[in-house]
């Protein structure tokens, strides 16, 4: 991504005033501070307008599950690496992008647009100018530490439908930001339906967040 790009704004929080102080400070020291949820959303609509406008479902979906996201502020916060909470005004989108047959993805940071005609048309932009011998974690390994964290990483298995999911940790904290996966649309009972899987900091998203998300996600692919 081009560095004059302009990167989401964030704030500090203060700590002593926070209201979920006591939240996370039960679980700053726990080894594995986040959670996995797993849950199905009903995704036929976006389906179908996708196909009948001859467009990615993917870029649909990703839309739906980012524009969730920054509706939710829990899910825009933030532990720095000197344990400082930093809320985001909003956050844009890393995803892995297949390339080869062999699996080999390049990542690439698709920036927030509320509105999705624009959305879609610099998600696609980006995606088709990915570099074909790119290194697969180049646009992480070359972001600042604020544009590191202003993100939600979002993966695609179209082929794998999955139950449940566990993720990585970088660090004892937990991750950087929101960790997603997205997994095989299924028809069952009629409706066509995707496994969505989130892993976030416990510190900071309880599940009446997480509950509000999936709403909203199944919301915007109706």
């Amino acid at each position: 991504m081009d560095k004059q790009t302009t990167f989401p704004k964030k704030r500090m929080v203060d700590f002593e005033s926070w209201e979920r102080k006591d939240n996370f400070n039960f679980f700053r020291n726990f080894l594995n501070p986040c959670i996995t949820i797993t849950s199905e959303v009903e995704c036929s609509g976006a389906k179908e307008k996708a196909k009948q406008n001859e467009e990615s479902f993917f870029l649909h979906y990703l839309y739906a599950i980012l524009r969730a996201a920054n509706e939710i502020e829990e899910l825009r916060f933030r532990v720095d690496n000197e344990g400082q909470i930093l809320c985001f005004e909003t956050v844009d989108v890393l995803c892995p992008i297949r390339m080869q047959a062999n699996g080999k993805f390049y990542t690439v940071r698709i920036p927030w647009k509320e509105d999705f005609v624009a959305f879609y048309r610099e998600a696609r932009h980006i995606i088709d100018s990915i570099p074909e011998d790119g290194n697969p974690y180049g646009t992480e390994n070359d972001s600042t530490e604020d544009q590191r964290y202003s993100v939600i990483l979002v993966s695609a298995t179209p082929d794998l439908y999955f139950t449940s999911m566990t993720h990585t940790q970088e660090r004892p904290s937990g991750s950087s930001y929101p960790l997603l996966n997205v997994g095989k649309a299924v028809v069952r009972e009629g409706k066509l339906v995707m496994p969505v899987a989130i892993n976030v900091h416990h510190g900071f998203v309880d599940g009446a967040h997480l509950a509000t998300f999936y709403q909203k996600v199944e919301a915007y692919l109706r």
